[in-house]
This record gives structure tokens, sequence and C-alpha cells, in this order.
């Protein structure tokens, strides 16, 4: 397979569960937004701090960080390419240059989603149309997924579409945990104790897991065991265990004879071996600082060797 349209594969999954997740914590912001009493309110400037979008978003908007120029930036930027518009775009463009390897009706889903994103986009920036924009988008990236989960050749193809979905969603997943590991709800008195059990409760929500939580767990939400169940889990596939073993085994089939990148198995025991009592605030967002720097290590050891082996390539930069 050419580099090149291994490269588009990777990219195209990456920006689809980019889009998808994106979604998914704007949405767990709204609700806490909707269900924390007045004084509590969450910051809709951390967001940007989460995605890495700070800089971003000074630079076109200066310091005020209101909901309004927020949500309009990771909403519908088309230049930044954290934004879901980008994202969504992205994909799609990544998508045009392989259609001949994977089903017709997902270039038709990709090509709905694009233009539902686009054409319902004044609704999700009101409060009204919000939450049904928001669950518009994960509906139909999930389509895009099943159709090719279901109906795509185990071949090079899917594998190099799941390498991707699978890092973008164990870097989203922490970053979906950063969110509510004191950042969003101010902790200053005693709110940030009082709101705590509400805020993991979001989080489990935004991810479709808390039913699987409480099956799992079985226990009443508290940060310790959510936190094993998001970074722990072999069963929840939204874990980032989850989806770093999952990379792991698209691994193995794409070159059984390969060893593996270096930094995969290195993150994999990082996370197994994380001790979630007393894992909180600053703590926690180092960790997840850390994190995602072995994602990123993992993402540059991936394109040496399958998409530029021939040089050196840009740090986490689509076709």
């Amino acid at each position: 397979m050419l580099a090149r349209v291994a490269e588009n594969m990777y990219w195209m999954a990456r920006y689809l569960e980019r889009a998808e997740d994106l979604a998914r914590l704007i949405d767990v912001t709204t609700h806490l937004h909707l269900d924390l009493p007045r004084g509590s309110t969450p910051s809709w400037g951390t967001l940007l701090t989460l995605i890495g979008a700070e800089e971003s978003y000074r630079e076109k908007h200066g310091a005020a960080e209101d909901e309004g120029r927020v949500l309009r930036f990771l909403l519908g930027d088309k230049d930044h390419p954290q934004s879901l518009r980008a994202a969504i775009a992205a994909a799609r463009s990544n998508a045009r240059g392989f259609r001949e390897v994977f089903p017709r009706e997902a270039w038709e889903d990709i090509n709905g989603l694009y233009h539902f994103s686009q054409e319902q986009l004044k609704s999700g920036l009101s409060k009204r149309g919000r939450h049904s924009y928001l669950r518009g988008i994960i509906t139909r990236v999930q389509t895009v997924v099943g159709r090719l989960e279901g109906a795509m050749n185990r071949d090079e193809a899917y594998y190099f579409i799941e390498l991707g979905r699978q890092l973008e969603r164990a870097d989203m997943t922490t970053r979906l945990i950063d969110s509510s590991s004191a950042r969003l709800v101010p902790q200053e008195g005693s709110d940030g104790a009082r709101f705590d059990d509400l805020q993991w409760m979001s989080v489990l929500k935004s991810l479709t897991g808390y039913q699987m939580y409480r099956l799992e767990m079985q226990r009443a939400i508290r940060s310790e065991s959510v936190l094993a169940f998001l970074f722990q889990s072999s069963r929840f596939p939204r874990s980032v265990a989850a989806a770093l073993l999952a990379l792991r085994r698209s691994l193995e089939a794409l070159d059984p004879e390969a060893s593996l990148p270096r930094r995969l198995p290195q993150v994999l025991r990082q996370v197994s071996q994380l001790e979630p009592e007393g894992l909180a605030g600053e703590k926690l967002h180092a960790l997840i600082d850390e994190l995602q720097q072995g994602f990123a290590d993992i993402h540059g050891q991936l394109e040496r060797r399958y998409f530029r082996p021939a040089r050196s390539a840009d740090p986490e930069s689509g076709s």
C-alpha cells in the first residue's frame, strides 16, 4: 500500500474521532453549566487549554473567553485544526483520496456528516439547538465508524484506520478526564468537593459510560473508581487502556514480525500501574500531560515507520 494512502486513512480516522470527542467535551461542559447553581459556572476558556487551542484563540480573539466566542471558535472556526468544523472537513478531504478501498456508503455517510456540520452550525451555536447539534455530530460519526467496522475487509486499509482512531481516542479520553480534574469548576471553598461527584458523572455520561461503569465497578460515583475505570478498564472500549490495546492489536495484525513502537509498551505500562487513589487536581493534570506526550511520541514513531520512512515527519500534521 502506498504510504500516502495509508496516511490518508490514518488521518481520516483521527479527525473523525477528534470531531466526535470534541462534541462530547463541549456537551459535558454545557450540561455542567446547566446543572450547577449560580456562582459555580464552568470556565469555558478551560476547554481551549484542554485541547491545546488557547494560543490560537487568543491570537484571534484576545483574552475574552466568554461562552459565545469560545463556542464559535471550537465549533465553527474553519482555520484551526482543533475545531469541530475543521476536523470534519479534514476527515472528508483525507477520505476522498482512497474511496476505492472502503464502502461507497461510508463515503456518503462522511459527506452527510460534513453537510450536516456546515448547514446546522448556526443551530449548534444557540443554547436551544446545541445539544441536538452535538448529538447529531456524534451519531453521524458513529454511523461512519459502524459502517467501516461492519463492512470493511480486515486488511491493511482497515488496520491503518484503526491505528488513527484508537490513538486519537486514547488522547481525547484523557482530555475528557482532564475536564473534571478540578479545571472546569472553580475549586475554591466547598464547591469543588460538593460538585466533584457531579463532574465525574458528567464525564462518564459524555463517554456513554455511566451504565458500563456501574456494571463493572458496582459502586457509587467516586473519583478514584471512575479514574480506574476510564484509565484501566480492558472491557470499556473508550478507556485509555482499551484504546491502546486495540492499537497494539492492529499493529500486530499489520506486521506480525515487526517490533512494536517502543513508546507503546511504556505508555501501556504507565497506565496499568497508575494508582487512582489520591490522583486529583494538578497531580492528575500532570499525569495526563505525560500521557499525551507519550501519545505524540507513538504518533511520531508510526509516522516514521509507515508514512514517511525516508525523512523526518512534522509532528501532528495531517495530509
